[in-house]
């Protein structure tokens, strides 16, 4: 049996542009925060944001809320603990494939509670609140689906850094 070698791991730190570091590591965890703090303590404030205010908060729903909370306490833990405690570009890149899921869904749910796609179309009659779950949402996206996609060919610097801690 030939002995097995381990994979190289290509550091993120020195492979992603700085910009989309601060924005995983600083930006969204206090995005993630900031949702869950207010599912779990303005759940009617949630609840209008997103429907336009057309469905109205309903208490026997709070599971609900709780479980999307919960959902976001995790994408900030994964963002602001794990992707620091490890610089392996591979790691982050499953993190954001993973991210990007949730993204489709939670984007998907934005449409279903402005009324459908037939509705979430007209963007002359958008309002505030729904320009802020845009830009809240797809430009961190758009910098997750780049690190999904950074190349890890011409990542040998970033390589080389990884490999000479382990040393």
């Amino acid at each position: 049996m030939a002995p097995s070698s381990q994979p190289t791991i290509i550091s993120a730190t020195a492979t992603l542009p700085l910009l989309y570091r601060i924005i995983l590591l600083y930006v969204e965890p206090l995005f993630a925060l900031n949702g869950a703090l207010m599912v779990f303590f303005q759940p009617a404030k949630y609840a209008a944001m997103m429907t336009r205010a057309s469905v109205p908060y309903d208490a026997p729903s709070q599971y609900l809320y709780t479980q999307i909370g919960g959902v976001w306490l995790y994408f900030a833990f994964n963002q602001a603990v794990i992707l620091r405690l490890y610089d392996d570009l591979r790691l982050w890149q499953l993190l954001c494939a993973g991210m990007l899921l949730s993204d489709a869904a939670y984007s998907w749910s934005v449409i279903e509670g402005l009324g459908g796609w037939s509705q979430w179309i007209k963007i002359g009659d958008w309002e505030a609140s729904d320009w802020t779950l845009f830009w809240s949402t797809v430009p961190l996206a758009v910098v997750r689906l780049l690190v999904l996609l950074q190349s890890t060919a011409g990542a040998r610097k970033g390589e080389e850094k990884v490999d000479e801690k382990r040393k």
